[in-house]
């Protein structure tokens, strides 16, 4: 799978993991054609908008490279495009390109299987190896989700129902991604009023389109509808501006829809004062002032780069310490989970402060 966007990534790969595929990662293009290069894989799943080198480029290079091998008897590998709500042209494009397929984002887990089953007939093992755990088919029903990782019956600006379905009820997950999407997008209305004052509008339909991709897969209805709209007007304008007044018009409305969504995530966390107070005054004093003060440094420096798995780290090394750690420990493992890196820095204030 090729794509270049964090979040995007976790959500197909959840998809088809679940369903027993083995999935390896590309963030771009130019990653896309080493992999294939080096390794045998069943399909390419391309996004077509990336840095680096795009989908396009990717796979006339995979095709070239093929070319010159034929002699080896090498058969081409399948290559499906995934392009978010993909406009007129996009797929005969594609086409054009050497892809064999195409797939819309958001992702619909139905056409998505439906495309892929067009290109990969899995060897026999594998058939038996889906029979003998038959589970994966339908992992909603095996999953248990802790009673805290629910989430609420709505929330404005998404479809929950249908997130969740994207997802294969994997309720953790789904709010892990809609929490990392408040810390990651904080700052991208205004990364795109930028390039738009600059009048960079490949850049601008660049980071429109991601957004887009993102809200589809994270079923943020209204601002993927935003997204749209003002894409609809970006993508071409460098060739024909379109009024200033309704650009401007149509940032506002994705401006509106992109800070609703943001603040309707961060209610879904537990508030960093409640957190804190789970460790009682008693449990903070056993913290001996020079580890408080080392633990602080350490878990703030892996907070401000969104760090999780160091921070998960420093927990298991705080639980092994002592069992009177173990709450500090837990704590650090829950905002990490939860990707509270705000909540994480607030702690470090609090170790800090004794």
């Amino acid at each position: 799978m090729v794509e270049d966007n964090k979040i995007n990534q976790q959500v197909a790969k959840e998809i088809l993991e679940g369903s027993g595929l083995n999935v390896s990662i590309a963030n771009n293009g130019q990653e896309a054609v080493n992999a294939v290069k080096e390794n045998e894989y069943d399909a390419v799943l391309m996004d077509v908008q990336m840095p680096v080198m795009d989908g396009y480029t990717a796979t006339k290079a995979i095709r070239n490279w093929e070319s010159e091998r034929q002699n080896n008897g090498k058969v081409q590998i399948p290559i499906i495009a995934m392009t978010a709500h993909a406009m007129a042209g996009d797929e005969e494009k594609s086409l054009e390109a050497g892809m064999n397929g195409h797939v819309a984002k958001p992702i619909d887990p139905d056409q998505l299987f439906a495309t892929l089953k067009n290109w990969i007939k899995p060897k026999e093992k594998h058939v038996q190896n889906q029979n003998s755990d038959t589970i994966v088919e339908n992992p909603g029903e095996v999953q248990t989700i802790p009673e805290e990782e629910d989430l609420p019956e709505s929330l404005l600006g998404f479809d929950l129902s249908n997130g969740l379905k994207r997802l294969q009820g994997n309720k953790k997950l789904y709010k892990k991604l809609l929490l990392s999407f408040a810390t990651d997008y904080r700052g991208a209305a205004n990364d795109i009023r930028i390039a738009l004052d600059e009048k960079d509008f490949k850049h601008t339909h660049s980071l429109v389109h991601n957004i887009k991709g993102l809200a589809g897969n994270l079923a943020a209805t209204d601002l993927e509808a935003a997204a749209e709209k003002l894409e609809e007007l970006v993508k071409r304008a460098e060739k024909t501006p379109p009024p200033a007044n309704k650009l401007n018009l149509k940032f506002s409305e994705l401006d509106k829809a992109l800070t609703q969504a943001l603040k309707s995530v961060q209610s879904l966390n537990v508030s960093v004062e409640k957190q804190v107070g789970k460790l009682s005054d008693i449990e903070m004093a056993s913290i001996p002032d020079e580890l408080a003060q080392d633990i602080a440094m350490r878990i703030r420096d892996a907070a401000e780069i969104g760090d999780v798995i160091t921070l998960n780290a420093i927990s298991e090394e705080i639980r092994a310490r002592s069992e009177s750690y173990i709450p500090l420990s837990k704590l650090i493992v829950q905002m990490a989970d939860d990707f509270d890196l705000d909540g994480i820095i607030k702690l470090a204030d609090a170790l800090n402060a004794g």
